[in-house]
């Protein structure tokens, strides 16, 4: 029985390398979206149970010809979407290797070495961020689960009796502050951990799309006043639609006047703190209770790899999380029950997913993340440059991390209203989806649809966003016509 999985190892070693190797040569000069419709990828995947096993070769054959053809090429260079990197490839073998020791992370018994590496990799982003000795974490999903991880902490922090006895028991109804730019994984974890989607407070930002310190102060009071109890405030470092980052030295201000957890979402904008140039932009995140990272996004670990880090750690966690069950409550008379990492989150069975972090950063270094930070925040304020220079585009905001926004506003738009004017902004970026050139996404700023470019992968040069701009005005051009034609008189 060995012999024959040591000769399968074998043989998908050889062919699956090949595979990577090809699929990641074919990056620049492939379609970034794939033209298969929903019907069509079901169709091609209607087919039942095997009766009996099928040969490797055959399956193998199934991901070249009809899996990897059909993806989304997240990878390439000419991917501008969401915070969905290249993956270092480094990063996608500690993957097969974590598979091959198939190690239970959640507890010391079932994987020693992970548990370590947990710690280590953990100890190295809380130093990163300015976090002392005495702060912890725990590798996660990522910045959805991070961030319900930290506002249990925060909502458990407002009254001792809400883990055993429920929100019921707190003085008064819990509410949580964030801007309106915030993840949306906020408003879910205030539903998971019952204090309902209302309680969240969103404030509105200003023009340059920060939240509003003044009327963050104006809700908390108005809430003191009617009795509720302000519970957690959360700042952004890198929010999903613009980049940007909130004031958090001020937000961490309020959060002391008012007695108040205080979580920074760094989820995106985390690594930023490996640039000498630009990590004073994080100034006062080491002042937060808690801070989501999310080594997936600007790290280019593979999926899913995300981190919740407390200043308070352990302590805090264990408050939060820790539980034994009878099959792991004998005395085992050692410190090894501290790196039981089902303790300080949700999670009992748990993915050695610090390995890839660890290779990671091993690999790339402080000045690696530091020099690649720079660079990419450097094309997109060359992105930026670009934009402005065509007279139908206006640029909304500015450059803080590398997300630059803008809306497209022919000449010919100038009779349409606000509706037909967003609907412009997802026809463009549809037309560019469907060129295959190229992907990027649309967002809402201040209640108006905009384009949404994040330079996020290490393999974009200045040429790709030559590319792109080309791309951008080509696709107007044929939208200002078919608006103007629309628009002509009819003959009768």
């Amino acid at each position: 029985m060995i012999e024959d999985i040591v000769a399968q190892h074998k043989f998908l070693g050889d062919a699956v390398a090949k595979i990577i190797v090809g699929h990641v040569e074919s990056l620049d000069t492939r379609r970034v979206t794939p033209e298969s419709s929903p019907a069509e990828m079901e169709n091609l995947f209607a087919e039942p149970l095997p009766e009996n096993g099928i040969d490797l070769t055959e399956i193998l054959a199934r991901f070249r010809d009809h899996i990897a053809p059909n993806s989304m090429l997240v990878p390439s260079p000419r991917y501008f979407g969401q915070f969905n990197p290249t993956p270092l490839p480094i990063g996608v073998w500690a993957d097969a290797l974590a598979s091959v020791l198939n190690q239970n992370a959640g507890a010391w018994r079932n994987g020693p070495a992970s548990a370590i590496i947990e710690a280590r990799v953990i100890r190295w982003l809380c130093e990163l961020l300015g976090y002392g000795e005495e702060s912890f974490g725990v590798l996660a999903s990522g910045g959805s689960e991070a961030n319900l991880i930290a506002l249990k902490c925060a909502r458990d922090n407002a009254a001792a009796t809400i883990k055993e006895d429920g929100v019921r028991t707190a003085h008064g109804e819990l509410v949580i502050y964030a801007s309106e730019q915030c993840h949306y994984s906020i408003d879910k974890s205030a539903d998971l951990l019952g204090l309902g989607r209302n309680a969240v407070r969103k404030i509105s930002t200003d023009e340059r799309f920060h939240i509003r310190v003044d009327e963050l102060r104006t809700f908390i009071k108005r809430d003191r006043d009617a009795g509720m109890v302000p519970c957690c405030i959360v700042g952004v470092a890198g929010t999903t639609s613009t980049g940007v980052i909130d004031p958090l030295e001020e937000l961490a201000a309020v959060a002391r006047e008012n007695e108040c957890w205080y979580h920074i979402d760094a989820a995106y904008g985390g690594p930023i703190a490996f640039s000498p140039e630009h990590k004073t932009k994080l100034n006062g995140i080491e002042d937060a209770d808690s801070i989501t990272f999310d080594p997936h996004k600007w790290m280019f670990v593979p999926f899913s790899c995300g981190a919740t880090l407390v200043k308070k750690g352990k302590s805090v966690l264990r408050e939060a999380f820790d539980m034994t069950p009878e099959y792991l409550s004998e005395d085992r008379g050692g410190v090894d029950v501290e790196f039981d990492f089902f303790r300080y989150g949700q999670m009992g069975t748990r993915r050695f997913n610090s390995l890839k972090l660890w290779m990671a950063m091993k690999f790339m270094g402080r000045t690696g993340y530091a020099e690649t930070v720079d660079r990419q925040i450097g094309l997109t304020r060359y992105l930026a440059n670009r934009i402005d220079e065509l007279p139908e585009f206006k640029r909304l905001g500015e450059v803080e991390t590398a997300v630059c926004c803008f809306r497209f506003l022919p000449q010919s738009s100038a009779n349409l209203d606000d509706l037909e004017i967003d609907r412009l902004q997802q026809r463009l970026q549809q037309m560019i989806e469907r060129s295959g050139e190229a992907w990027l996404t649309t967002t809402v700023l201040h209640g108006r649809r905009a384009l949404r470019v994040n330079i996020n992968s290490f393999l974009t040069e200045q040429r790709h966003v030559d590319d792109l701009v080309n791309l951008l005005a080509r696709c107007a051009d044929n939208l200002s016509e078919s608006n103007l034609a629309a628009q002509a008189p009819k003959r009768n």
